[in-house]
C-alpha cells in the first residue's frame, strides 16, 4: 500500500534512529530494547516511512535480525533465528493476528495489514512465550497502529494525501485521509490504493509474468480520553488484494520442465479486524498501577482460484478463519524494586472451507472435498505472569510463566475421522540483565515453549505450492522449544554495539514429509508428522560509529545454523535455513531538512540445504547464490506540511533471489513517495 511520509523528526542524530529510543508502549514488556534482557528492536515510524513500503512486510526488508521469503511480490514471510509461519507470532496492536490456517510460511497475512497505519513495528528475536502466546516460538512481529489526536480545546480537522511510484513494477499508489477533533476526542478515516505491473528482475531476468496485483484498504480509528486517565479506543481496518498470482505456481522451478499450474491465484486475499481498547493508568490502588482490556474481531480469507497444469479441471476455494479474541492484563508493583505484568486472554476461531471443481470442457460443476474440514474449531486460553526484580542496582532478574490450553476440533470428512485434541502446557522464561558499568550490559535468558498444532497442521487436503499433494494427519503432538541466548550490549556517546549468541532445540517438530506414495496428480504426497528434532545456533551482530553528531557508519551482520533428524535417519542441514546476511549503511543527517543514507545488503550463498528444500522447486539444488546490492536512500522534508522520500534500489541491476523465494527480487529501481498536510 502506498506509504504517507509523516513529517520527519530532525532532532534525532544521523546513526542514533528511533528504534535505539522508542518505548513500546503497546507491548505487554515496557520499557526500550535497552531495558530488555529479550534481544528486540523497534522500527520506528520514520524509518518505516524511509523504506516507502508497497506492502507491510516491505518494511521488514533488511531489518536487524529478520530475513525475508518473497513467494510472490505483495506478500513475504518473515523468518527469525530460523523459523517462520506458525512458529513465529504476528500481533496487531497486541491482538494475535495468528490464526487457525497459519501454515508453515504463511506469506499473505502479515501484508494484509496497510503499512500506512503502521506508527512502529516491534520485532523481539527468540521465544516470546510467556507474554505473548506459546507458539511465539522463533520470535514475534507487532505492528502497533496510528492513533487519531488532535491538540486544543476546538474542534477542528486536518487532511493528508499521498502518493507513491515504483520503476520496477510501475507501482501507482494513494493515499487519503480526514483526521478530526480536540484535546481529548479524535477520529481519523483513510483510504489507500495500489496497483503494480509485472516486476522486473535484476540483470537478463527481464519482467516475470505474471506478477502484477492490486490492493484497497481502508481504515478508520477514535480515541476518546476520559477522566482520570481512562481511556477508549476503537479500530478497525480493512484490507483486500482482490486477485494475487502465485508466480511460482505458474513457472517451470528448479528441477521442472514445466509449471505446477495453469493458473493459481488468490482470489481474493482479505482481512477485517476491529478492536476496541479500555485503559485505565494510575489506579488509586497501592498494587494495581495500569489496566487494559481488549477484545478484537478479526476475519480472514484466504480464497484461491486455481487449475493443475494440462489439467481440465478447475478449482474455486474459499477458505475462511473468522477468529474472537479477548484479553485483561495488568501491571503492578511490589516496592520499588519489583514489577508484574499479569493476565488472562482467550482466542476462539471458527474455519469455513468450501472447495468446487469444474470441468472446463463440460462446464459440469460439483462440490469436492474442501482444504480444510469445514466447522473445525481451534480456541486457546491463557493465563500469565511477568515479572522484573531488581536484585541489586547492577542486576536485574526478569523471569515469567503463561499456561495455555487448547481446544481443537476437527468434524470427520470422506478422508479422515473426527478429531478432538486438548493440548495444553507451561511455557517459561528466565532473563538475567547485569550492567556491571555504564553504558555495558550482558544478558542470558533461558526459555520454554511450545505450540499445539493448529488446523492446517492437522488437516490440510489437497495439491499445495512446491508440486506437493497434501494428506491430513491428525495423529499430532505439540512440538517443544528449548532456548538459550547469551549477549552483550554497549551504548556509548560515540559508538555502541549488541551481539547475541543463541542456541534452540526442537522436540517433535512439525514439519511436511514425504509419505512415500504414489505422486497424486502429479505430485508428490506430503503430510504434517512429529518427526523430527532440530538444533538452530546462530549469532546476531550490529553496531554504529558516530562520526559526528549528524554521520554514522552502522551495520548489522547475522547467521543461522540448523541440523534436524532426517526423515530416513541420519543428520541433514535443517529446512529453510537463511544465510549469513546483513546490512551497512552510512546515515547522514544534512541540515533540518535532508537525511541521506547510501547503503549495502548482502547475503552468502546457502548451499546447506534439506532433502526438502533440494525438491522444492522455488531452491535451487546447488544452493541459493550469494548477492550484494548498492542502494540509496533520502528524504526531503520541504516543510512542515511537505514531505518526500526517495530510494534507488540495486543500483548495480544484480540479478539475485532471497534464499527460499519463488521471484527473483527487483532489478534497478526507483521508489517516490510524498507526503502533503492541509490545512
Amino acid at each position: 500500500m502506498s506509504l504517507c511520509l509523516p513529517v520527519l523528526a530532525n532532532s534525532q542524530a544521523a546513526g542514533n534512529p528511533p528504534s535505539e529510543t522508542i518505548e513500546v508502549l503497546g507491548s505487554r514488556e515496557r520499557g526500550t530494547p535497552h531495558q530488555r534482557a529479550t534481544p528486540s528492536r523497534v522500527i520506528g515510524a520514520d524509518e518505516i516511512a524511509r523504506t516507502s513500503p508497497l506492502v507491510l512486510t516491505d518494511a521488514l526488508r533488511g531489518a536487524f535480525g529478520v530475513h525475508l521469503q518473497s513467494t510472490t511480490p505483495g506478500q513475504a514471510s518473515p523468518f527469525l533465528r530460523g523459523v517462520t509461519g506458525s512458529a513465529v507470532l504476528n500481533l496487531v496492536d497486541g491482538m494475535r493476528l495468528n490464526h487457525a490456517l497459519y501454515r508453515s510460511a504463511p506469506n499473505p497475512y502479515l501484508s494484509l495489514v496497510d503499512p500506512y497505519i503502521a506508527d512502529q513495528i516491534e520485532v523481539v528475536r527468540g521465544p516470546a512465550a510467556v507474554l505473548y502466546g506459546s507458539d511465539a516460538m522463533g520470535g514475534l512481529v507487532q505492528v502497533l497502529t496510528r492513533q487519531p489526536q488532535m491538540s486544543g480545546p476546538d474542534w477542528r480537522a486536518q487532511g493528508r494525501l499521498g502518493a507513491l511510484f515504483g520503476s520496477a513494477d510501475l507501482a501507482r499508489g494513494v493515499r487519503a485521509e480526514l483526521q478530526a477533533g480536540r484535546d481529548g476526542a479524535a477520529v481519523r478515516m483513510g483510504f489507500s490504493g495500489l496497483q503494480t505491473d509485472d516486476l522486473r528482475g535484476g540483470g537478463d531476468t527481464g519482467y516475470q509474468d505474471p506478477t502484477g496485483y492490486d490492493a484497497l484498504a481502508g481504515d478508520f480509528a477514535a480515541l476518546l480520553e476520559l477522566d482520570d486517565g481512562q481511556n477508549l479506543q476503537l479500530d478497525v481496518q480493512w484490507m483486500k488484494q482482490p486477485k494475487t498470482p502465485r508466480y511460482d505456481e505458474m513457472v517451470a522451478g528448479y528441477g521442472q520442465s514445466e509449471p505446477s499450474s495453469d493458473f493459481f491465484y488468490y482470489e481474493p486475499l482479505e482481512r477485517l479486524f476491529a478492536h476496541l481498547r479500555y485503559e485505565v493508568e494510575d489506579l488509586p490502588s497501592e498494587f494495581l498501577d495500569e489496566l487494559r482490556l481488549d477484545a478484537s474481531f478479526q476475519r480472514t480469507r484466504d480464497d484461491r482460484h486455481t487449475r493443475d497444469f494440462g489439467s481440465t479441471q478447475e478449482l474455486r476455494e474459499h477458505n475462511t478463519s473468522e477468529l474472537l479474541g479477548l484479553s485483561a492484563v495488568a501491571r503492578s508493583h511490589w516496592g520499588d524494586r519489583l514489577k508484574l505484568t499479569w493476565g488472562v486472554d482467550a482466542y476462539l476461531d471458527w474455519v469455513s472451507s468450501q472447495r468446487t471443481g469444474t470441468d472446463v470442457t463440460t462446464g459440469v460443476s460439483s462440490v469436492i472435498e474442501p482444504r480444510y474440514p469445514d466447522g473445525s474449531r481451534m480456541d486457546s486460553y491463557g493465563v500469565f505472569a511477568w515479572g522484573e526484580y531488581e536484585l541489586v542496582p547492577e542486576l536485574r532478574f526478569q523471569a515469567g510463566l503463561r499456561y495455555s490450553a487448547f481446544l481443537i476440533d476437527l468434524p470427520g470428512t470422506p478422508v479422515n475421522a473426527a478429531v478432538s485434541l486438548r493440548p495444553n502446557d507451561v511455557s517459561g522464561a528466565v532473563g538475567l540483565l547485569y550492567e556491571p558499568f555504564e553504558s555495558f550490559q550482558a544478558v542470558v535468558n533461558l526459555r520454554r515453549g511450545f505450540r499445539a498444532p493448529n488446523v492446517f497442521d492437522l488437516g490440510a487436503f489437497g495439491p499445495r505450492p512446491g508440486n506437493r499433494y497434501n494428506v491430513p494427519n491428525t495423529n499430532l503432538e505439540p512440538e517443544v522449544l528449548y532456548s538459550a541466548d547469551l549477549g552483550f550490549r554497549y551504548f556509548g556517546r560515540h559508538f555502541d554495539f549488541e551481539v547475541i549468541g543463541y542456541y534452540s532445540f526442537y522436540e517433535d517438530r512439525i514439519e511436511t514429509v514425504l509419505t512415500g506414495e504414489a505422486p497424486i496428480d502429479g505430485r508428490a504426497v506430503v503430510t504434517s508428522a512429529n518427526e523430527k528434532t532440530v538444533r538452530i545456533t546462530g549469532f546476531e551482530t550490529s553496531a554504529t560509529w558516530w562520526w559526528s553528531e549528524r554521520l554514522a557508519l552502522r551495520g548489522d551482520l547475522f547467521f543461522t545454523w540448523g541440523e534436524q533428524d532426517g526423515s530416513f535417519g541420519g543428520k541433514q542441514p535443517a529446512d529453510r535455513i537463511p544465510p549469513l546476511q546483513g546490512r551497512v549503511g552510512l546515515p547522514w543527517e544534512i541540515g533540518d531538512r535532508f537525511w541521506l543514507e547510501p547503503y549495502l545488503r548482502f547475503a552468502a550463498r546457502q548451499d546447506r540445504l534439506s532433502d526438502r528444500d533440494i525438491q522444492d522447486p522455488r531452491i535451487d539444488p546447488s544452493g541459493t547464490a550469494g548477492w550484494v546490492t548498492l542502494n540509496v536512500r533520502g528524504t526531503w522534508r520541504w516543510s512542515d506540511r511537505l514531505a518526500w522520500a526517495l530510494a534507488l534500489q540495486n543500483l548495480t541491476d544484480a540479478s539475485y533471489r532471497e534464499h527460499g523465494s519463488g521471484v527473483q527480487s527487483p532489478g534497478v529501481g526507483v521508489l517516490l513517495s510524498m507526503s502533503a498536510t492541509f490545512p
